[in-house]
């Protein structure tokens, strides 16, 4: 769209990200979503096609996944939808992003490894609310894509407490669970090219 003169660009597209909460209005939470998606997307689009031009994303969050004090679900699932709507706005793209959300927890007494199950990846509501109080770190992870394959990462949002081992492992979970994710993305897309185009049968 048109862009506003003080904002306009000469050579690359202005991008604006805005979030807009579930109940209530903007705060804190909603900018720095509006940030970390911005960095996340901001790479992958070819702003140089479109210059002096706007860009506009709205995230709008029906229902927020997250508990209070978390941010991931609604984090990496608004980096997926984000990419699936730039998809099917037809903006250029250079990659494909997915996104996931990791959640470790102690068991028993012990801090759990992740080797030992107390993990979550892409947790619901109900099953972080049943461990909310074992909650030991949070990691939300995104990774650009070519070809279906990892090419580099885009983001880690951790917080927590966590040793290098333990991130690096959930670096490794996450780039498995981004390239199923991916698949899924790819299947979506071509069935919706393929019921778009069936005018012309």
């Amino acid at each position: 769209m048109e862009v506003n003169k003080r904002d306009e660009l000469p050579d690359v597209a202005t991008l604006e990200i805005v979030v807009r909460p579930d109940v209530g209005v903007a705060s804190t939470r909603e900018q720095f979503l509006q940030d970390r998606i911005r960095r996340v997307v901001g790479p992958v689009i070819a702003l140089e096609l479109h210059p002096r031009t706007l860009i506009q994303i709205v995230v709008q969050i029906v229902q927020s996944g997250d508990t209070k004090a978390l941010n991931t679900i609604a984090l990496s699932a608004s980096i997926n939808a984000t990419y699936m709507a730039l998809l099917d706005a037809g903006v250029p793209l250079r990659s494909t992003v997915s996104a996931t959300s990791i959640v470790c927890y102690a068991t028993s007494s012990t801090q759990a490894a992740l080797t030992t199950g107390g993990v979550l990846i892409d947790p619901t509501r109900p099953e972080l609310e049943k461990i909310e109080k074992d909650i030991t770190s949070v990691h939300t992870i995104a990774y650009e894509l070519k070809g279906g394959q990892m090419e580099r990462l885009l983001l880690s949002e951790s917080v927590g407490s966590f040793t290098e081992d333990e991130v690096f492992e959930c670096y490794d979970a996450a780039a498995k669970v981004c390239e199923e994710t991916n698949r899924t993305m790819r299947e979506a897309v071509t069935k919706s090219v393929q019921q778009k185009g069936r005018w012309r049968d």
